[in-house]
């Protein structure tokens, strides 16, 4: 096969029925479920072979043809230089040419009925003689895999999700005739099990001891068939964070897990997003809210810091923005992920909860209160080097005369603001940060103001906090902070309402002043 052909063959790849008929064969073999990389792997080794046997059987329909050597007339010749083109030999004549000595030239005639002359018996050596003919050139299966692996393994997928013949369960794929029946039976006995561990964690392995599954089936089968009944039924979540499956009771679950908080609950709003300039955008990074639309092209080596907001440090949550999607487990299908914390500085690990749907990350309100975290501190998290734990931090400080911060307040149905001075236990962004006294009665006075528009509370909001500045300017972090005690909102719709509102005059370094209605 030419060099052109190969490389034509494989950037040209497409799945075809035999190989899924071959794959389901290798799965029924094996009683082993198996990964795309995997099947993706064994097909290739298939059609590497495949074309390997085409060829060695195309050669073997005549002799190769090599000019030194001699031919006889209706002698089967084989082209490999040509494509592999087979002919016969139709007659053989004397070459004539000064510069050789004597020579033959045979006319061969082709199953086109095309003919054409060769050179043969030739004394001189030619490239041909020495040409070494491989079925498929250099190329192994390893190379092929290589250079097209993950072109195959798309391929694969996407034939493997519209045949009924094959079922997934996490990353691997199986027949879905020869899964294990799991009776109503064993699924009850697996939720007695994880009833009587507080609702779970507890692997598939653990559930498996206690049911009665056939020995002659492979473990590996097993486990894929229990998993995939436990998927199918709604009692059960998979929470696993690295990899291996974990089990909880949906019933189970935090409250909090199962529902998004109130406070995180945001309704998306239209914008204008031209308006807003090329330095206020940049308030999206330094925010970091999780309904942002900028994404995260850093890397997290070493961690990083997020500043807790009103709406998470009262929810007990972390936003999972697209910085922490990058650091937190969010890999497995399933939208509910149990993990681990652990307090840097104690060493204690406490249960943590990814929520992919609402886009927070869930388990910290009694770490909050501990560490006396409060609105607008830095906590500093980093991947463990245990898969499945994130180690997380609050940076503490001695303030023995307490901070001069904002502080907020709710009466007559509207916030109002004074700075006064109160103990602070962690380091805080000073743009961020606000004191709360009684957050219950914010959050009553957020229910009363749902229905208001945003621009209306961007301005009473606005109007409070710039009395607190004797230039009576406003940062747009500070703005945003405040803003969402009472309403949830990521930063850009918010300054795309400053920015459309000729009330408000930027004075850069995303600082505003209200200028009025003149």
């Amino acid at each position: 096969m030419s060099d052109v052909g190969k490389n034509q063959y494989w950037e040209q790849f497409s799945i075809v029925p035999t190989d899924l008929e071959h794959l389901a064969n290798f799965l029924m073999e094996s009683e082993t479920p198996r990964t795309i990389p995997h099947l993706a792997q064994e097909l290739i080794t298939h059609r590497y072979q495949h074309l390997c046997d085409l060829a060695e059987a195309t050669l073997s329909q005549g002799r190769i043809y090599r000019p030194c050597e001699t031919y006889a007339l209706e002698e089967k010749v084989i082209f490999p230089h040509l494509g592999n083109l087979l002919g016969e030999v139709c007659s053989v004549r004397a070459g004539h040419n000064p510069e050789y000595t004597d020579f033959s030239v045979m006319q061969v005639k082709f199953e086109s009925g095309a003919e054409r002359e060769f050179v043969t018996n030739l004394s001189v050596s030619h490239p041909l003689d020495e040409a070494v003919y491989a079925p498929v050139g250099d190329l192994t299966p390893e190379l092929l895999w290589e250079q097209y692996g993950n072109m195959v393994q798309m391929a694969l997928h996407q034939a493997l999700q519209t045949n009924a013949q094959f079922v997934t369960m996490g990353e691997q794929w199986f027949l879905r005739e020869l899964l294990l029946e799991i009776s109503l039976v064993q699924l009850n006995i697996a939720e007695a099990l994880l009833d009587m561990a507080q609702g779970g964690p507890l692997p598939t392995t653990a559930l498996l001891e206690e049911l009665e599954m056939p020995a002659e089936i492979s473990p590996p089968l097993q486990i894929f068939s229990l998993e995939h009944a436990l998927e199918r039924d709604g009692r059960f979540d998979e929470v696993g964070p690295a990899g291996q499956a974990l089990w909880y009771l949906q019933r189970m679950e935090p409250k909090s897990v199962l529902e998004i908080p109130e406070r995180l609950r945001y309704i998306p709003l239209p914008y204008n997003r031209s308006a807003i300039d090329t330095d206020a955008l940049a308030l999206e990074q330094q925010v970091a809210d999780e309904w942002t639309e900028s994404a995260f092209d850093g890397t997290l080596d070493e961690g990083l810091a997020v500043i807790l907001f009103y709406p998470h440090w009262r929810s007990g949550t972390l936003p999972l923005n697209a910085r922490l999607a990058q650091l937190f487990p969010t890999a497995r299908l399933t939208d509910r992920v149990r993990f681990s914390f652990m307090d840097k500085d104690t060493g204690k690990t406490f249960p943590g909860w990814v929520v992919r749907s609402g886009r927070y990350v869930y388990g910290l309100q009694e770490w909050y209160a501990e560490n006396q975290v409060g609105v607008g501190a830095y906590i500093d998290l980093q991947a463990s080097q245990e898969a499945g734990v994130i180690e997380i931090h609050a940076r503490h400080i001695r303030s023995r005369r307490g901070e001069w911060l904002r502080t907020v307040t709710a009466r007559d149905n509207r916030l109002h603001f004074e700075v006064t001075r109160a103990p602070v236990a962690c380091e805080y962004d000073e743009l961020a940060a606000i004191i709360v006294p009684d957050p219950q009665v914010v959050d009553t006075l957020a229910q009363d103001l749902r229905r208001i528009p945003l621009e209306n509370l961007v301005e009473q909001i606005f109007s409070g906090l710039s009395g607190l500045s004797l230039q009576r300017a406003v940062h747009a972090v500070t703005l945003y902070s405040v803003l969402n005690l009472l309403r949830r909102v990521p930063p850009l719709p918010m300054l795309a309402a400053l920015a459309m509102d000729q009330r408000y005059n930027a004075l850069g370094d995303n600082y505003w002043a209200y200028r009025g209605d003149d």
